[in-house]
This record gives structure tokens, C-alpha cells and sequence, in this order.
């Protein structure tokens, strides 16, 4: 674990670091975005992924340079496609339909960087062998996974906050996997700078090249770990939420296709919007009964993303033999 924590700390410093250069250059060059859930629609530096990805990238090398594990460069490579597939889509938008496609190809990246095995643990059926399926769910996998935390990705701090209660609960879950532990220290180091900053009230926005990077490093450890079922069971909110939002509008659609918002707006406070039409989303869920403030709309969905995780870990030790 000293190589780890020596990772990890290389990680958060370096995307400390990074933030604090970055953010007065944004400012300068005007690359700011519209918080539209407060009055005034102050603007915020976005896209700061790179200032995530790239100390994790950092970090990953690190490890492993010092245990000589492969496991944490599969992800970072994965993930790091997923990342630049983000970037691309912050800097010239993606069609709805290109974009799930072209995340497919990080988990291309994966089985060519790692050896997968393609037996999953599964709640009460135990290891599974599905070596013909297995290769089509992995790709949807990472289709999912990155898609659910981009929609999630909507409040001050929501989004982070939200990975950070669902995955430290499945911790002891990867404790015999040595490689997809690290990997996920790694993840919430250099997400850490980032959620202090993002947390409301924000002042900075990660952007698509962010939560795409996250969402596939989620699917990169849990396909190495073979604990696929637990991290969908861990991130059920998120991928509720994705789910609600995709049936509502019918089908795939790009954010900014969407005319109808989810929630309504009034002095700060936020309640789902009444029209028929909305996208169904976790917060409209969460503010369907009163007028929340935002930071509550987050405690709340970090409370369900945590409730999950315990869920998932529970699951695992009780009712999956090993």
C-alpha cells in the first residue's frame, strides 16, 4: 500500500497544481460556461477534465513503475479515451448516436491492454462462465457507465460527490484485487481537487471530458475486478437517472436538444418541472414533492448513491459465494 499512497499523493497534488495554473487561464481566454440552476447564470471555467484525467495518468504510470502492475495502465489508457472522446465533444458537440459508439471503443482499449477474463461474480450464482455474452455486455458496459455519470453531472458537486459515496463502499470488495484498488485510490485522488471546486458553489465545471473519463475508469476496475454486477449495483442511481431521462425524451438525445428542462427555477430554489413533456431526471425525482435548494437536491442523491454502495457491498459478502 506505500506504493499506493505515494501514487495517490502524486495524484491529488498534481491535480491541485493544475487546477490552480489552469483556472486564471480560462478566465482570460473566456472558457467559461453558464451555472443556469442560480440566479444570474453566473459563469464558470469548463472544461477542467484534463485537470482530473491527466494526474491520473501521472499517477497510474507511477504505480505502475514501482509494482510493476499492468492493471493500472489498462484503465488509464481506457479511461484515457474515453477522456479524449469528451474533449472532443466539449470543444465541437457529438451527435447523440456517435457519441454512445464511440465510447464503446475504451473497452476495445481495455481487452487489448489486459487480459480480461470473462467470468464475472454474480449475486447468489457465484463466478460465471459467459464467454460468448460476456463480450457484448462489457461493450454496452462502457456505453452505460460513461453515459449515466454525464447525466448525473448536473448539480454543484453532484457528480463527485455521488462516485465518491457509491465506490468507497466497495473497497473491501476489491481488497483481494490489488490492481483495481489502486486504480480507484488513484480516481478519488485526482477527482478530490476537482470536487472542492465543484461543490457549491461551483467554481469550476469538469465537462464531458470529465464525467466520460470517470464513468469509463468505473468500467475499466470493474472489469478487471470481475465485480461488474456489484458496480451496477453500487451506481444504481446513476444509471436510473440516465435510464428516466433516455425513456422520457424518446430516446437518445443530445443535451441541448432538449427544449424542455427537467426542473424549474425560482430565486435558487429548484422543483421538477410540472410539463408532461420534461425529461424525467434523478433530481425532478428527488424535487418532485417541494422546492429544494441545490446543495440539498446533492446530499440527497450522495444519501442514495451511498445507500447503493452499502447495498452492493452487502450483497457481495452475504449472497455470493466466492
Amino acid at each position: 500500500m506505500l506504493e499506493v499512497a505515494l501514487a495517490s499523493a502524486v495524484a491529488m497534488l498534481t491535480s491541485e497544481l493544475m487546477h490552480r495554473v489552469m483556472l486564471p487561464r480560462y478566465v482570460r481566454r473566456g472558457l467559461l460556461s453558464e451555472d443556469v440552476h442560480k440566479p444570474g447564470k453566473p459563469k464558470v471555467p469548463e472544461p477542467l477534465g484534463p485537470a482530473v484525467y491527466l494526474p491520473f495518468l501521472m499517477a497510474s504510470l507511477i504505480h505502475f513503475l514501482l509494482t510493476k502492475d499492468g492493471s493500472s495502465i489498462a484503465v488509464a489508457s481506457s479511461s484515457g479515451l474515453a477522456f479524449l472522446i469528451g474533449l472532443l465533444d466539449d470543444l465541437s458537440p457529438l451527435g447523440p448516436r456517435i457519441k454512445p459508439l464511440l465510447l464503446i471503443l475504451p473497452a476495445l482499449v481495455l481487452i487489448a491492454t489486459y487480459q480480461i477474463t470473462p467470468r464475472p461474480l454474480l449475486p447468489i450464482l457465484g463466478r460465471a462462465r459467459l464467454h460468448y455474452v460476456y463480450w457484448i455486455v462489457l461493450l454496452a458496459l462502457f456505453t452505460v457507465f460513461s453515459n449515466a455519470v454525464n447525466m448525473m453531472d448536473s448539480l454543484n458537486g453532484m457528480m463527485p460527490l455521488s462516485v465518491y459515496m457509491s465506490t468507497i463502499p466497495l473497497m473491501p470488495v476489491l481488497a483481494k484485487n490489488e490492481g483495481a484498488l489502486a486504480s480507484l485510490l488513484l480516481l478519488h485522488s485526482s477527482l478530490l481537487p476537482y470536487f472542492l471546486r465543484n461543490r457549491y458553489p461551483a467554481k469550476v465545471f469538469g465537462g464531458d471530458s470529465n464525467s466520460l473519463f470517470v464513468g469509463s475508469a468505473l468500467a475499466s476496475i470493474s472489469a478487471i475486478s470481475n465485480t461488474e454486477a456489484f458496480f451496477c449495483i453500487a451506481l444504481i442511481p446513476f444509471l436510473v437517472s440516465g435510464f428516466s431521462v433516455i425513456t422520457s425524451v424518446g430516446g437518445l438525445r443530445e443535451r441541448r436538444q432538449i427544449t424542455s428542462r427537467p426542473v424549474v427555477l425560482r430565486e435558487g430554489m429548484i422543483r421538477a418541472n410540472p410539463d408532461p413533456m420534461a425529461p424525467i431526471s434523478l433530481i425532478a425525482v428527488i424535487a418532485s414533492d417541494k422546492w429544494k435548494r441545490e446543495d440539498e437536491i446533492v446530499r440527497e442523491a450522495a444519501l442514495l448513491s451511498l445507500i447503493s454502495g452499502i447495498l452492493s457491498s452487502l450483497t457481495f459478502f452475504l449472497l455470493t459465494p466466492r
